[in-house]
């Protein structure tokens, strides 16, 4: 771990945190796919993660501990970009939705809650709804 790792802000650490997340879903379907992929690069790069940063995440998500947000709509778009990662190959593996179930929980959704909400959001981007207009609707 390096001094700058040490000092790392708690927003910081809850982005790397999510990213992991997202890697080990992409990864629970046996491999990832160019369009997985692609997400991955886009998510970190919009998180702030540099190019090292996402590789070495990939390479090694169990390194990263996961920090969940404190804030309901933080928690809400943590949880739509892990169901936009098992859609965006057009494929929702079981293993997948159980990892997203684990997640789910750890972002402080309800086990009964999850079955229903990920329903709603993996339909609503197998029905072409973006990201942004799902989050806004979650967010009413």
């Amino acid at each position: 771990m390096s001094i700058a790792e040490l000092f790392e802000s708690g927003e910081r650490k809850q982005d790397k945190g999510h990213f992991r997340n997202l890697v080990l879903i992409a990864r629970a379907d046996g491999g990832v796919s160019e369009e997985e992929q692609g997400l991955l690069t886009k998510v970190g790069r919009r998180l702030g993660l540099t190019t090292e940063q996402i590789k070495d995440i990939s390479d090694n998500p169990n390194r990263y501990p996961v920090t969940p947000p404190s804030g309901k709509e933080e928690r809400i778009e943590r949880f739509v970009q892990l169901c936009e990662m098992v859609t965006v190959d057009g494929d929702v593996a079981e293993r997948e939705k159980q990892i997203i179930g684990r997640i789910s929980i750890a972002l402080g959704f309800t086990e009964d809650g999850f079955e229903e909400l990920f329903h709603q959001v993996t339909t609503a981007f197998m029905n072409g709804s973006s990201r942004t207009e799902i989050i806004e609707k979650l967010t009413k």
